[in-house]
């Protein structure tokens, strides 16, 4: 077995066991991306405090202050308490699918010429739909999210596992 199909083969497996465990424990599985983004924005905070204190006074130090001090706020908060920092991050998609859900709604009862009217409209419904579910039950809805990833993967894997296993080159 040459190297590429035998790499494929072990991605493959990798992401069939991210999904089952996104499935079997999909709460803890963010709760620890949440730390791992919080370990990185307080990186790049201290990063990018430290370069604006290198630099001279004006409004590109004051900029680069406030982002890494913004970074650091952040990326403690998500250390400090993963359950708030979820919350926060279930509520930040929740607004973005409202409001792209209105945007999407207003487009389609505003063109009339268009094919994909329909199409843009249903998309806009379910999109408000799944943000003012989020609003109501945010925990369920970052559940959901990471169950549907975790499906992907095992998918993925699984598709993937095929393709190694049928249609590689010999």
């Amino acid at each position: 077995m040459d190297t590429d199909r035998l790499l494929a083969g072990v991605i493959a497996l990798i992401a069939i066991i991210f999904g089952l465990i996104a499935i079997a424990v999909p709460f803890l599985l963010f709760e620890l991306l949440i730390l791992i983004i919080g370990i990185v924005l307080l990186i790049i905070g201290i990063l990018t405090a430290g370069v604006a204190l290198s630099q001279e006074s004006g409004l590109n130090k004051t900029l680069l202050l406030c982002s890494g001090l913004l970074s650091i706020i952040i990326g403690l908060l998500a250390l400090i308490s993963p359950y708030v920092a979820t919350i926060a991050i279930a509520y930040l998609i929740a607004i973005w699918l409202v409001i792209n859900g209105i945007i999407a709604i207003a487009y389609a009862v505003s063109i009339s010429y268009a094919k994909h009217r329909i199409l843009t409209g249903i998309w806009g419904v379910v999109s408000l739909l799944i943000g003012l579910f989020l609003f109501v039950s945010p925990m369920v809805g970052i559940e959901l999210l990471v169950l549907i990833v975790g499906i992907f993967f095992i998918i993925y894997g699984l598709v993937s596992l095929v393709m190694v296993a049928l249609y590689w080159k010999q």
